[in-house]
């Protein structure tokens, strides 16, 4: 007995086959921020890996009639990104800079481990979730994270009340944990990293 997960992702594939729009949107969905992840680490381009996430939903619309829904759906979808980019490759190649950076893209891609790759990610997006914070937030957090300032340090520092600092610092981890755990991002890096490192 398949998984149910599998199951559903073949009940979706068999309705987009049918020329179900709404199935078409949810593989859409469930599949664009991998591509984009996948394409982004070759390219270094976000509006060419754009570009590859759309042609190759455009290409899979099209095509829909031919696919077996008994094969691995994964492997098919990378598959076509990856043809998809060799063929930018390939029309790049009078311009041996492009050429190179994206063969040394590869390069990295294939050579990096998992972890890394995982690593890398949560730490550009835990980032982005400080980031967000109010400036004073901000500093408050940093404070305490960077420079391991107590409580009471960060509040002479700063010229508040120690009950302040640790009403912030609750309420910074709260946002910080609320947007990574929100963020598709983690999920796609996750399921990007496994699927394309061999």
């Amino acid at each position: 007995m398949m998984p149910p997960t599998q199951a559903a992702e073949i009940k979706l594939l068999q309705e987009m086959i049918a020329g179900d729009a709404l199935a078409f949107r949810a593989l859409y969905e469930q599949y664009q921020g991998k591509i984009f992840l996948f394409a982004f680490r070759l390219i270094k381009s976000k509006s060419e890996a754009e570009e590859i996430v759309q042609e190759v939903f455009v290409k899979l619309w099209e095509k829909r009639q031919g696919i077996d829904t008994n094969k691995n759906f994964n492997a098919y979808i990378l598959t076509i990104t990856r043809n998809l980019i060799l063929d930018r490759l390939k029309r790049a190649a009078r311009d041996k800079t492009i050429q190179q950076k994206i063969f040394k893209n590869m390069e990295a891609l294939q050579n990096a481990s998992v972890n890394q790759l995982i690593q890398k990610e949560l730490e550009r997006l835990y980032q982005l979730a400080v980031n967000r914070l109010s400036p004073q937030k901000k500093k408050v957090y940093l404070l305490s994270r960077e420079e391991e300032l107590s409580y009471e340090e960060i509040a002479l520092k700063l010229g508040i009340s120690k009950n302040t600092v640790r009403n912030q610092i609750s309420d910074s981890l709260k946002s910080i944990r609320e947007f990574l755990s929100d963020h598709p991002d983690i999920a796609c890096i996750v399921l990007a990293a496994s699927k394309y490192i061999s």
